[in-house]
């Protein structure tokens, strides 16, 4: 049986509603993630991308709609938003400014803590989680602000994990990282998907990251959702994306280019790795 696990049911939001400063930020919106998909969702600055994973989590309230998680109405009254937010983690775009202990052990560790676990329980989720996404117990009683970018983001997604989330939204986590630090960090939160089935969602401005990585891609646009597709049928609409100031990545082009001319290829590959295979193809056809 497939479980719906979030649900917005045509929700709006209006910041400073009824103010000079009246903004209708998100409009209209309808989606439904299933447990265990991955979700890329992106758009240009300003689209909503932020507004909309902040109710995901109770962190802002719809100004008109509902949103369900597991079944349950979250604006329900007496709902336990609390445990809402322990089951729905956020990673901020710049998630160091979550980091506040005085070693990344303590760092880790506060949420479980914070959930009332014993001691042990919340001991034993720290360490799981720093060995998720990598970080060694050299570092445990190291301050987190002397951390590099890359160790700094992975242990913000650490205090998240060892809460034991069952969906982990990652707000444009690879921001400001060298190419290596963010493959590093997409590998690693790649791996943990396929081996726990955790949700993820992933908000960034790499077409690339969303060829790779994600299965599905929610596009917003000016507050209102315009896609909700399988990655390689929102990259096909690529005139589409330049129209809202987002691109495909750069295989799409190519393969385009290629396909124009004369080349018997497909123009559904999304990666290199398909590009290259289709490209073979192409030159034994």
């Amino acid at each position: 049986m497939i479980r719906l696990q979030i649900v917005f049911d045509h929700v709006d939001y209006i910041y400073g509603m009824g103010t000079s400063f009246e903004k209708h930020a998100l409009k209209d919106i309808s989606f439904k993630i299933k447990k265990g998909e991955f979700i890329g969702l992106i758009g240009h600055t300003g689209s909503g991308k932020s507004t909309l994973i902040q109710h995901m989590n109770g962190l802002i309230r719809a100004t008109r709609g509902k949103i369900y998680f597991n079944g349950e109405d979250i604006y329900e009254k007496n709902y336990d938003m609390r445990s809402l937010r322990s089951k729905v983690g956020l990673v901020f775009q710049y998630p160091e400014h979550q980091l506040f202990e005085t070693t990344v052990y303590k760092d880790v560790n506060f949420g479980p803590r914070n959930l009332g676990l014993d001691k042990l329980e919340a001991d034993i989720r720290t360490y799981e989680a720093l060995k998720m996404v990598g970080i060694g117990e050299d570092l445990l009683d190291v301050s987190p602000f002397e951390l590099s970018g890359g160790q700094k983001r992975r242990v913000a997604i650490a205090g998240i994990l060892a809460m034991k989330p069952e969906v982990l939204i990652l707000d444009e986590p690879t921001a400001g990282l060298d190419p290596k630090g963010r493959d590093d960090i997409l590998d690693q939160i790649a791996r943990l998907h396929k081996e726990s089935n955790i949700t993820i969602i992933l908000v960034t401005h790499s077409m690339e990251d969303v060829a790779n990585y994600v299965d599905r891609v929610l596009v917003m646009n000016k507050g209102s959702l315009v896609m909700d597709e399988e990655t390689r049928k929102v990259f096909a609409r690529y005139r589409e994306l330049e129209k809202i100031h987002l691109a495909a990545p750069q295989v799409t082009y190519i393969m385009n280019a290629l396909r124009e001319r004369g080349f018997p290829v497909s123009t559904d590959a999304t990666t290199v790795e398909e590009a290259k295979n289709e490209i073979i193809k192409g030159i034994k056809r």
